[in-house]
């Protein structure tokens, strides 16, 4: 029987999943409800950690409460506040990705994370449809990678597949799985979603 704690990362994966692939695949079309959905997702990444760096030593009861508080809070300003919203969650989401997945946590890092961001924020705010779906595909795809990737990496040969495809792809230098592999399933599930979401909506 599965217990509390497996339960509790079970159900976030599920519906960061779920909420992945609405994003991913119809977020020009329910504009609004990506928008809340990625703000959520922000919320709880940021929530956890908080919870886990600022305040560790903390109960489990009141982990989840200052989580589901950055989760409602932020998701509710997303809803609230959808088409300006846009420029926040692209600034902060792409911040936080690129300083966690893709460079060390400085600064400087997180200056330049947030500033790629703030770019793209700007775009889906101003350019509409073409830049939203952009945003919402790379999003949307971000999150299905996110719940899947601690499954994905249970899979036995694919940290030596894929250390060699890195090594053939970027010849001499040695990208590490924890890298390379939520990198391609995230531009391969982006694509996906990106065409789709082009096909569906054209005028």
């Amino acid at each position: 029987m599965m217990d509390a704690m497996s339960l509790t990362s079970l159900i976030p994966a599920v519906a960061t999943l779920i909420s992945g692939i609405l994003v991913c695949g119809y977020g020009y079309r329910f504009f609004r409800l990506s928008v809340t959905l990625i703000g959520a997702a922000i919320g709880y990444a940021l929530g956890i950690l908080t919870a886990t760096t600022v305040l560790a030593a903390i109960s489990p009861v009141f982990y989840w409460i200052i989580v589901a508080v950055f989760t409602i809070g932020i998701g509710s300003v997303s809803f609230a506040f959808y088409r300006k919203a846009i420029i926040l969650i692209c600034t902060v989401g792409v911040g936080y990705w690129f300083t966690n997945d893709y460079a060390e946590p400085t600064l400087r890092n997180w200056l330049i994370g947030l500033g790629i961001g703030l770019v793209a924020g700007f775009a889906a705010f101003f350019l509409q449809k073409a830049a939203i779906i952009l945003v919402t595909a790379v999003a949307g795809s971000r999150m299905v990678v996110t719940a899947v990737l601690p499954y994905v990496f249970m899979l036995p040969l694919l940290p030596s597949l894929s250390r060699k495809a890195g090594e053939f792809v970027f010849k001499d230098v040695d990208i590490p799985p924890e890298v390379f592999v939520p990198g391609v399933l995230t531009i391969v599930i982006a694509a996906f979603g990106f065409y789709k979401q082009i096909k569906e909506n054209k005028k």
